[in-house]
């Protein structure tokens, strides 16, 4: 390890000798670069080039990190503006308490948004879970300003907090990042691997997105796209490279093999959920009085086709899986369930008994019977190309 000196950051900022890399990450799903992390790198005069464990931890001891950001800001909206970055990808930039304990940094973001047409989709803060605790209401007032402008928010190190779930509950995270011990400790730890997995269905109930940080093995890789994990990032996709290197590292697929079979699991717990509040809803209403104003309100789950998260995976990502047979058969129960669920709904506002529900409720389990069994084919399916592919480089 370099030593540095606190005067040597100071002349170092004084020189403009701070740049950005970019570290790739991947779609699991589509096997496209769908967005970077932009990390600091220290161009020394002569020519050697310093990584961030060098010199930020010294930086936010002598309270130089602010001017840091503050100064590769520009150089980031530059790169995301002037070089097309924004139009197709999502570029994450670590942030400190410090960047956000006055409204400088903000600003700064907002006027770009106004008069640099930084489309606000093209840029994510990441904090970690420790800095979000530690820090003040202006620091979480900041996050909230960027974030109704559309700014993203990602916990950084996921998973080695004490207190995840209140923090998400607190901030505007759009996004988790699994710490890289927890990904490297995976396959040797089933508790690593229960955290992983229950980690990414619940940032998928919360409607986060989830990236895999330190993504360095194809054995790692293909546990993350067992569990539905959709981005990954790590030495196995590529080292973080200079702005003209990653420009031309997305022009080429990326070493990640889209093969979305985790997100099949998460449909058919989708629909376990969703047949579970649709009976739920359907025996508890109907044990109240014909007249009971509770049985007209709108407390079931979605019956629009497209509206609850089968549906969704149905016309978005499933879609990967519509050469299949198998995903075609889906249509038809899938229609069926969401009919019975009206019926249910209809019967129920009309003041229908637990008598009346029971052959509804019927009908409802054995649509889903059906739905499962597809779903679980298809996932089966999927699973063997999988399988698959780790025996063809294995052989390679």
């Amino acid at each position: 390890m370099v030593n540095v000196t606190a005067d040597e950051i100071r002349s170092g900022l004084r020189n403009n000798e701070f740049i950005l890399y970019y570290q790739p990450k991947a779609s699991l799903i589509t096997n496209r670069i769908v967005g970077a992390e932009a990390l600091v790198r220290w161009r020394r005069p002569d020519g050697t080039i310093l990584s961030p464990g060098a010199f930020v931890p010294l930086a936010e001891r002598e309270r130089l990190i602010n001017r840091l950001t503050l100064q590769l800001l520009p150089q980031l909206i530059g790169d995301l503006v002037d070089h097309g970055l924004a139009d197709q990808l999502c570029v994450s930039f670590n942030v400190s308490t410090c960047d956000l304990e006055d409204p400088v940094l903000t600003h700064a973001i907002l006027d770009a948004i106004l008069t640099q047409r930084l489309p606000p989709a093209a840029l994510e803060l990441e904090i970690t879970e420790t800095q979000a605790l530690q820090s003040g209401p202006e620091v979480l007032g900041n996050i909230r300003a960027l974030s109704d402008a559309g700014i993203g928010l990602a916990m950084d190190d996921y998973g080695i907090g004490y207190s995840s779930m209140d923090t998400l509950s607190q901030w505007p995270f759009t996004t988790i990042k699994l710490d890289q011990g927890i990904v490297e400790r995976m396959l040797d730890s089933p508790k690593n691997a229960t955290i992983v997995r229950s980690s990414i269905r619940l940032a998928h109930e919360l409607g986060l997105e989830v990236v895999a940080e330190g993504v360095e093995t194809v054995s790692q890789h293909d546990f993350l796209v067992e569990a539905g994990c959709r981005i990954a990032q790590g030495f196995l996709l590529s080292r973080p490279l200079p702005l003209a290197e990653f420009k031309a590292f997305c022009a080429h697929p990326s070493h990640c093999r889209g093969l979305p079979v985790g997100l099949v699991h998460m449909a058919i717990v989708d629909h376990v959920q969703w047949r579970r509040e649709m009976a739920s809803y359907a025996i508890q209403r109907s044990s109240l009085p014909p007249d009971s104003p509770l049985r007209q309100t709108n407390t079931y789950p979605a019956l629009c086709l497209t509206k609850c998260a089968l549906g969704k995976w149905y016309a978005g990502e499933g879609r990967h899986f519509a050469d299949l047979p198998m995903f075609r058969d889906l249509d038809a129960p899938h229609r069926g369930l969401h009919d019975v669920g009206a019926r249910i709904v209809a019967r129920i506002r009309a003041g229908a008994g637990p008598a009346e529900m029971a052959p509804l409720l019927h009908e409802l389990k054995q649509v889903s019977v059906t739905l499962i069994r597809i779903l679980e084919d298809l996932e089966d399916s999927g699973l063997e190309a999988l399988f698959r592919l780790q025996s063809r480089s294995a052989h390679h």
